[in-house]
């Protein structure tokens, strides 16, 4: 099926345009959100629809597949890579997610705050970022609930945005913006959020409330595509001055964790920031009145995006294997260290963690904690690879180490 979009501009005449609409909303198939959106520069408001299609289906159909392959791809890894895995997960979708809305920030940084709030419960809530990595962990952790309601929306923002928006950009309203806000690309004016006046607080939440109703009542519509509309409508409607997009991309993220893994939910804002363009045209083209409220095009990109960030992760993950098993191999195969059972161990997690993390090193906590022994031989042990330049020292009381990339560079088999 054409997208209305491209059928638009080959129909003849308002008539002509008129019937071809009328036509696609009998579609017995078709999906009424019983939400409304009215294009900039002209006075007509439309229904919004989304009509199922085989191409729709086909994404469906391999972003489940792709999951499951995910969960078991995580699930062939080492302990010690699972974790070192993890962190570069949590940060690498905060490290997107800021890329997309411009917020400045280096993994380097994501990282050390991740493994900070990883330790505990009482994390440094002073650490920038803290919050928000501490909201993607609960979400990995399915301690996360839908949104019920617009306050739980405005909740989710106070978290998501802490470090993120600056002051003069927070809500003015009670809960949501005051006033209208102009989106733009390239100097030019290409949406607005809604607004009604000196109502338009009052009106972003009677909106909101229609869309969470949709999302959560609806019983009919699959829920990814439930999922992609509800994105859409979010950034149409665009309740705060600034946030809107890290905002929307997490709530969506709680939904896809309710029926796919972790892995999936946290590789939409990847697949975000990778195709960024076909992200942002796909909001751009659904707010023009040539689509005529049609969501067929948003959908499919939505979900082609979410599968294309799954096979970002698939990739990742299945190349670092390879790596492993040949870094095993390399080490199981070196005299120097394959006869000293605690040794090959101790190469073994600076291999994982090199490969899986993010300058990371090993101590003698990581070590009693995953291999046991005590701190006299796990020290001496630590010394001897340093000999042996497979490990190199970059702290000495306490003792940290790395894995010399030369040791698989140079040697590799």
């Amino acid at each position: 099926m054409q997208y209305m979009n491209k059928l638009f501009y080959n129909l003849r005449g308002y008539d002509e345009k008129k019937r071809k609409l009328e036509e696609r909303l009998k579609y017995d198939s078709i999906i009424s959100p019983n939400l409304k959106i009215k294009p900039i520069n002209q006075s007509k408001i439309y229904e919004l629809y989304y009509i199922p299609t085989m191409k729709t289906i086909d994404l469906i159909n391999s972003i489940s597949k792709d999951d499951i392959i995910l969960v078991d791809l995580y699930n062939e890894l080492p302990d010690v890579a699972k974790k070192a895995f993890l962190i570069d997960m949590l940060s690498s979708e905060l490290f997107s997610t800021n890329e997309i809305e411009g917020v400045k920030s280096s993994k380097e940084e994501l990282v050390s705050t991740t493994k900070e709030v990883l330790k505990s419960e009482n994390y440094n809530t002073n650490l920038r970022f803290s919050n928000i990595i501490n909201s993607y962990f609960q979400l990995q952790m399915n301690n996360l609930k839908r949104p019920k309601d617009f306050k739980d929306i405005r909740k989710i923002y106070d978290e998501i945005t802490i470090d993120g928006v600056s002051e003069e950009d927070l809500p003015d309203g009670e809960y949501f913006r005051k006033n209208l806000v102009y989106i733009h690309k390239q100097g030019k004016e290409i949406h607005r959020g809604v607004s009604q006046g000196d109502n338009t607080e009052e009106y972003i939440i009677l909106v909101l409330e229609q869309l969470l109703d949709f999302l959560n009542t609806d019983e009919k519509c699959n829920s990814l595509i439930k999922n992609a509309i509800f994105h859409y409508y979010f950034g149409y409607i665009h309740p705060f001055y600034d946030g809107n997009g890290r905002t929307n991309r997490f709530i969506s993220s709680i939904y896809l964790k309710e029926d796919y893994s972790w892995l999936t939910a946290l590789s939409l804002s990847q697949g975000c920031n990778e195709y960024r363009n076909l992200y942002l045209k796909a909001f751009d083209m659904t707010n023009q009145v040539s689509m005529q409220g049609e969501l067929n095009f948003f959908v499919d990109s939505f979900l082609e995006i979410l599968n294309n960030g799954q096979n970002i992760l698939k990739d990742n993950i299945s190349n670092k294997m390879i790596l492993l098993e040949l870094a095993y191999k390399k080490s199981e195969n070196d005299k120097n260290i394959n006869e000293d059972k605690l040794l090959l161990n101790i190469t073994k997690v600076a291999i994982e963690l090199s490969l899986f993390g993010l300058n990371d090193y090993i101590d003698i906590d990581l070590l009693k904690e995953v291999l046991g022994y005590s701190e006299q031989t796990l020290r001496i042990k630590l010394n001897k690879l340093v000999e042996l330049n497979i490990l190199e020292k970059i702290s000495k009381n306490p003792i940290k180490c790395i894995l010399n990339n030369a040791y698989l560079e140079e040697k590799f088999i």
